[in-house]
């Protein structure tokens, strides 16, 4: 026998399972998320030598100073870190992390440093470039990474038989219980 909120369940059930079997072709991702622009009023506009500097070039600051945490496990060991961007700029549609310049850490203009420096800052965040801000040269470096798209193993399209088998199953489970 069913009981009153049953129904319900089978249906939230239902609703998640077809969300995790549908989710690649929905149009939004985690990295799009994270670069959308957040309301600002007048008041609000970023300030600051950077900004300024930008917008000379026709780039706009939407964001300052962006932490995102990071937890590695290695075995049993948990490790914490944090990945820090400076500004988010965006110029048209295109969005752009900005790095400033640090004397104590130069930039190595080479395929192996760049590499190791903005690619884990490209992946996580997928922006159309990096900008490499250097304000006492008064200069800035557009980076940008491209990135094939690899897979692992070959998709070979949606295996309908998953979701036969489970309307077929969803079918049978509405009967019994109604």
């Amino acid at each position: 026998m069913s009981k009153p909120g049953d129904t319900l369940v089978l249906i939230l059930l239902v609703g998640v399972i077809f969300y995790f079997l549908l989710r690649k072709w929905l149009p939004v991702r985690f990295s799009q998320s994270l670069l959308q622009e957040p309301p600002q009023d007048e008041e609000d506009q970023i300030q600051g030598e950077v900004p300024r500097f930008l917008s000379n070039y026709g780039y706009e600051v939407v964001r300052r100073k962006e932490k995102v945490p990071i937890s590695i496990q290695v075995d049993e060991q948990v490790y914490e870190s944090r990945l820090f961007v400076d500004y988010i700029a965006k110029l048209g549609d295109e969005w752009y992390l900005v790095i400033l310049a640090k004397e104590r850490k130069p930039l190595r203009i080479s395929g192996p440093a760049l590499r190791d420096f903005f690619l884990s800052y490209f992946l996580l965040y997928q922006p159309k470039g990096i900008l490499y801000v250097d304000l006492e040269k008064e200069k800035f470096k557009v980076i940008r990474i491209d990135v094939p798209d690899l897979t692992f193993q070959e998709k070979k399209g949606f295996n309908w038989l998953y979701l036969i088998t489970f309307v077929l199953g969803f079918g049978l489970a509405l009967f019994i219980f109604l």
